[in-house]
């Protein structure tokens, strides 16, 4: 099989895992399937050698892991996180920038790093609303057909998770 068509496969199991968070309860359920998620696409772009992808994913890895514990561990407290995440996933874009689309990914990166850090479900999920599209398009140029269906129904499960869990209300941690 050849590498571009396995990570079409690889990318379109990690779509499942991404969709699925969506529809998870606790912030904590969420992050950890968008990690294992994010290892799926890690693998994916790299099979489609698109190296934006590949950086990006891996930083999404080690940043959903460090907000994971945001709230059990000390180390993971700091108010620093937050810029510190919003430097680096610039950062891993660049390391993989290749063409202008690779830019969408990288606004999407800070777009999400603001989503991952909020404490209120609902909000993660409304600014996940932002990052999809960036990712749509994105995928839709170099062509990662998971990718695609992945944002579409991305969107579609933010929505449907901002709808099922409204009655939790923006304001709750």
């Amino acid at each position: 099989m050849k590498p571009e068509a396995l990570g079409q496969i690889v990318s379109i199991i990690g779509m499942g895992l991404t969709v699925l968070s969506f529809q998870l309860k606790t912030r904590k359920q969420i992050l950890l399937f968008q990690s294992l998620g994010s290892s799926l696409w890690l693998l994916s772009y790299l099979l489609l050698g698109t190296w934006a992808g590949v950086y990006i994913n891996g930083f999404f890895i080690v940043r959903n892991v460090i907000f994971y514990f945001r709230k059990d561990k000390k180390w993971a407290q700091s108010i620093l996180w937050l810029p510190i995440m919003v430097v680096a996933s610039i950062g891993a874009g660049a390391l993989g920038y290749q063409t202008p689309w690779d830019l969408l990914p990288i606004v999407g990166a800070v777009i999400g790093t603001f989503s991952m850090y909020m404490s209120n479900e609902n909000m993660l999920r409304l600014l996940k609303l932002g990052e999809s599209p960036c990712w749509l398009v994105y995928n839709c140029s170099i062509p990662s057909i998971g990718g695609i269906i992945c944002e579409l129904c991305s969107l579609t499960s933010l929505v449907v998770g901002l709808i099922r869990y409204r009655k939790m209300g923006f304001g709750k941690s």
